[in-house]
């Protein structure tokens, strides 16, 4: 009756203090053992932007001694000296007298009812073999109290990853417990708990402990139940050449797994033959393309799934009118189911273009003829092929695809720009499309830019072409400038970065090239014509000339290394010659010549000694032997042209051949002067005017060709000693052997 009726009066007491300041009823003391000090804590005051200076006052219940100390603080500490087990004390805080005076508190408490316990330690659990859907947790009571006090439990768990908190009521924990079973969880699954405790009938929660760390357990595996997700991608090429299936499966929910998937079972019908094959790894697997109908069961340490089945065979009605609606990057897929027919579900596939990822997937139930793929299934700003197929009992339908994309923007790029041909007016551009990853939309057109150099890029011109063309020609250039030119591709967005610059310079003009290809054909022909003029002037004056000036003056020297009378020496020995016999080496007279002209340019007979007549045929000058005896010759006037034929030419057959004059030969004596031109012992045959251009023996010897064959011209080569081998047509044949030029 004594402690109620403190109570009461206590409360009546801070209900009057409340009535009279109304102080926020936040003041809190507590210490953490019967030995500790007492730490005493309060709220500030509202107005917390100014500085603010608190008095803390504490007095025994019944007594005149009062304790006062003022801090800046919220929070102090009193020394356990100060306190008497056993009795009550009476704590307030007001602020200062210049403060705000609703800024005041109290409490009245007996030290051994405000120790504060530790939090339970030791806190853990682990799941129950006989029950996979629980846990068993256990921990240990604080070590701050008396053993012989009872305490309250307050338990509180969650699966892991989760934010909120489950709590289990503290009647079910009861009094003074250490170990609690939590049931009716999920098998195979991660939990996090947590206690916290107090005395028994504690209503301060400010002197419950504080929450133990938080400790995690898992359930026990369990049968998996559901079915796997199978489905498939069409046709992959392997790499030996073959066709295949790969048949795709997702892994199962962990509430749908209920422990770890060690393996999958695949039973396939490959043709008319079912084939088994077992995968350890997720999830996917290569079947050949002739695979019609597809099973797959998932394992773990306890059984297994129920098979999934799949019917590869598409022979089926497809959906169709399939539309796409992008919103809040969000995709929107619709489309009308087969007419005169009920498929079982349809299966909405989205795969990213240009990538190696595999393809996702979802099933939707009949029912339906639409599904909304939320932000964060498809990435923005990427190209999607999205496709929808009917699903059977006996096959599928379809499918029908387009393109889409849950967010466009603007090109990262534009398009790489070479030349095909470049003209003097014009240049035809060649470009290939945007790469996937760069476009970041539907490409609606592309701006070709174009500046003439070194006017500057303000003065540029912008031409606007359509997305599917790859070439351009660019006309009503000027000729031989140098332009820049550059792309940029535009989606619904905008205009994205421009490409590559390219440079190029145009042709020369056409009628500057055609005039200098009409001066160089003029040049040419001028020259030719001037040639030609040159030769028929140089004739001319040669002809006009030969009337006025003699003949050395305008006649050709002829080269004396072209001379048949220094080439061809033929030794001519007779069976008596006597090499001692010096009159041999002596030059005989130079024979008389006699010039005969002949008017009617006819054939002139020429007659030796013997009779012989050799004819000479048009002939404007012509030397002719008159007879042996006295070495006379007869001379006709020729052009300087046909004496340059006459150089050039070979001897003439009526001369050279001895077969022609071998019956004259015959009569003549065998001891009888040769009249042959060879030097052999002798002066050679000449006309006039080689006589005239001949050079003379010191200029021949001083010749460097006339020193290398200096005995051949002199006749001091070699001379075979035998003459009795001569048989007397060899020395008939040596005597009339001829050498004219």
């Amino acid at each position: 009756m004594r402690i109620v009726f403190e109570v009461l009066l206590v409360a009546a007491v801070l209900i009057q203090h409340v009535k009279q300041t109304d102080p926020p009823q936040d003041l809190f003391c507590f210490r953490l053992d019967k030995n500790s000090a007492v730490t005493c804590s309060w709220s500030p005051c509202a107005d917390t932007q100014i500085p603010t200076n608190y008095i803390f006052f504490i007095q025994e219940k019944g007594s005149i001694d009062l304790i006062q100390i003022s801090t800046c603080l919220t929070s102090l500490t009193l020394g356990r000296k100060n306190f008497t087990a056993g009795r009550t004390y009476v704590a307030w805080v007001k602020a200062n007298k210049t403060q705000r005076k609703d800024c005041l508190t109290r409490l009245e408490f007996i030290i051994d009812d405000i120790v504060k316990p530790l939090a339970p330690a030791d806190v853990s659990g682990e799941h129950i073999l006989e029950a996979p859907t629980a846990i068993g947790i256990s921990w240990r009571k604080p070590s701050n109290l008396d053993p012989f006090i009872k305490l309250q439990f307050r338990l509180q768990f969650r699966e892991a990853g989760n934010r909120g908190w489950n709590e289990v009521s503290r009647d079910e924990i009861g009094i003074h417990a250490t170990h609690y079973e939590l049931e009716g969880l999920q098998p195979f699954t991660s939990y996090e708990f947590r206690i916290q405790c107090a005395k028994e009938g504690e209503r301060n929660r400010m002197l419950w402990s504080d929450w133990s760390p938080v400790a995690r357990a898992r359930t026990g595996e369990d049968l998996p139940v559901g079915y796997l997700d199978v489905w498939f991608v069409q046709q992959l090429t392997t790499s030996d050449g073959l066709v295949a299936v790969m048949v795709l499966w997702k892994p199962l929910e962990r509430h749908q797994a209920r422990g770890t998937i060690h393996r999958y079972s695949v039973s396939y019908l490959d043709g008319e033959v079912t084939k088994n094959a077992t995968v350890n790894i997720c999830c996917n697997i290569s079947l050949p393309g002739t695979t019609r109908l597809v099973n797959v069961t998932a394992y773990n340490s306890i059984g297994a799934t129920q098979p999934a089945k799949l019917n590869l065979i598409q022979d089926h009605p497809a959906p169709f009118n399939m539309t796409v609606h992008s919103v809040n990057r969000s995709l929107l897929v619709s489309w009308e189911p087969p007419t005169n027919t009920t498929p079982d579900g349809f299966v909405v596939e989205w795969r990213r273009m240009n990538s190696e990822r595999i393809p996702n997937w979802k099933k939707i139930s009949a029912a339906n003829a639409c599904v909304t793929l939320i932000d964060g299934v498809l990435a923005p700003l990427l190209l999607y092929k999205v496709s929808v197929y009917a699903r059977y009992q006996g096959g599928l339908g379809g499918p029908v695809s387009t393109l889409v994309y849950t967010e466009e923007g603007v090109p990262l790029a534009g398009p790489k720009i070479s030349i095909l041909n470049i003209s003097h007016t014009g240049v035809t551009l060649l470009w290939k499309a945007l790469p996937t990853e760069q476009r970041q939309g539907f490409v609606q057109y592309y701006t070709l830019y174009s500046v003439e150099k070194p006017r500057g890029e303000d003065r540029h011109k912008a031409l606007n072409i359509s997305y599917t063309a790859n070439r351009y020609t660019l006309l009503h250039l000027e000729p031989d400038t140098t332009y820049r030119i550059w792309m940029t591709a535009s989606t619904s967005v905008g205009e994205g970065r421009r490409g590559p610059y390219l440079n190029f310079k145009t042709k020369g003009s056409q009628v500057a090239l055609w005039m200098l290809v009409f001066v160089l054909l003029g040049s040419g022909l001028v020259g030719i014509i001037t040639f030609l003029s040159c030769r028929h002037c140089q004739q001319r004056i040669q002809s006009c000339s030969s009337f006025y000036l003699p003949p050395w003056c305008y006649q050709r020297i002829p080269d004396p290394r072209n001379s048949r009378v220094g080439h061809q020496l033929v030794r001519t020995v007779v069976h008596h010659y006597n090499p001692n016999d010096q009159s041999m080496m002596e030059e005989p007279d130079a024979p008389k010549v006699e010039e005969i002209e002949n008017e009617d340019n006819m054939q002139v007979p020429v007659t030796n000694s013997d009779k012989m007549q050799v004819p000479v045929m048009n002939s404007d000058k012509v030397q002719v032997p008159l007879s042996h005896s006295d070495n006379s010759t007869l001379t006709s006037d020729r052009g300087p042209s046909t004496e340059d034929q006459y150089w050039t030419k070979q001897p003439s057959p009526a001369v050279d051949n001895p077969q022609e004059v071998s019956n004259s030969v015959d009569e003549r004596p065998v001891d009888q002067a040769p009249s042959s031109t060879r030097l052999m012992g002798g002066v050679p045959f000449t006309s006039g005017y080689e006589k005239h251009f001949m050079p003379s023996e010191e200029v021949l010897l001083n010749d460097e060709w006339q020193l290398e064959n200096r005995d051949d011209w002199l006749g001091k080569g070699d001379i075979t000693d035998d003459f009795s081998t001569l048989g007397e047509c060899d020395v008939r044949e040596s005597q009339y052997t001829t050498s004219a030029p």
